[in-house]
C-alpha cells in the first residue's frame, strides 16, 4: 500500500495544481450576483468531468496486474510520451502567455461576470469546459489511476489510492466552495484578493507544474 500511495501522490499533487480552473472559480465567488449558487454549480461541472476521468482511467489501464509494472515496455512508453507532451505544453504555455495571456484574462473575467453566464447551468457547462481544457491535470491524474490499477496490492487498498488521488485533486476547487459556505461576508472579499495573484502566478505555476512533472515521467521511462 505504501508503495502504491508513493507512486499516487505524487501525480495526485501535481493534477491538484489548476491555476485556470481555480482562478474563474474565485473569480465567481467573489462576484456580486449568486456567488454561492453559479459557484457551486461550476465546481459541480468540475467534480464531473474528474470523476469521468476517474471512470475512464481505472476502465482503459485496467489490464490485469502483470501489465503496468514500471518496467513493461508499454508503461515506459507511455510515461514517457507523457513526459514530453507536458513538456511541450510547458514551451506552449510560456509562448502563449507572451502573446494572448492578458488578453484571454480579460476574456474569461468578461465571461464570469456576463448575463449569460449567470444562469446555473452555464456556470455548470463552464466548469466542464475548464476541467476538460486543463490538460496538465489531466496528464497526471490519468497516469495515478494507471499506476492503481498497475499495482497488485488487494482491491481495497486500491479503492483507498483511488479516493486519496481524487480528494487531494479536488480539494483545492472545493475547498473555495466550502470557505464561502462558513463565511459568506468576508470571503467575497479574500477571493477577490486570492484571484488576482492567482490570475498573477498562474502561468508560472502551469509551466513549474508541466516541467517538473514531465521530467519526473521521462525519468521513469528512461530509468525503468
Amino acid at each position: 500500500m505504501g508503495e502504491l500511495l508513493a507512486k499516487v501522490l505524487p501525480l495526485a499533487l501535481g493534477a491538484a495544481v489548476s491555476p485556470t480552473v481555480l482562478a474563474l472559480e474565485l473569480l465567481i465567488f467573489s462576484a456580486p450576483r449568486r456567488p454561492v449558487a453559479r459557484g457551486a454549480s461550476y465546481v459541480a461541472g468540475t467534480m464531473l468531468v474528474l470523476s469521468g476521468l476517474t471512470v475512464v482511467g481505472l476502465m482503459v489501464t485496467n489490464h490485469g496486474t502483470g501489465f503496468g509494472s514500471s518496467a513493461d515496455p508499454v508503461t515506459r512508453a507511455i510515461d514517457g510520451t507523457l513526459g514530453f507532451v507536458l513538456l511541450v505544453l510547458a514551451l506552449h504555455t510560456s509562448l502563449r502567455a507572451i502573446t494572448t495571456d492578458r488578453d484571454r484574462a480579460d476574456d474569461v473575467g468578461a465571461t464570469a461576470h456576463s448575463d449569460r453566464s449567470a444562469s446555473l447551468p452555464a456556470a455548470f457547462l463552464l466548469g466542464i469546459v475548464m476541467m476538460l481544457s486543463n490538460f496538465s491535470t489531466i496528464l497526471l491524474y490519468l497516469p495515478a489511476m494507471r499506476a492503481v490499477t498497475a499495482s497488485s496490492v488487494p482491491r481495497s487498498d486500491q479503492l483507498v489510492a483511488v479516493v486519496v488521488a481524487f480528494v487531494i485533486t479536488a480539494l483545492p476547487i472545493l475547498s473555495p466552495l466550502v470557505v464561502r459556505l462558513v463565511a459568506p461576508g468576508p470571503s467575497g472579499r479574500w477571493f477577490d484578493s486570492l484571484h488576482q495573484v492567482v490570475v498573477r502566478y498562474q502561468t508560472q505555476l502551469t509551466v513549474g507544474i508541466e516541467v517538473i512533472f514531465g521530467v519526473y515521467l521521462l525519468g521513469k521511462a528512461i530509468r525503468g
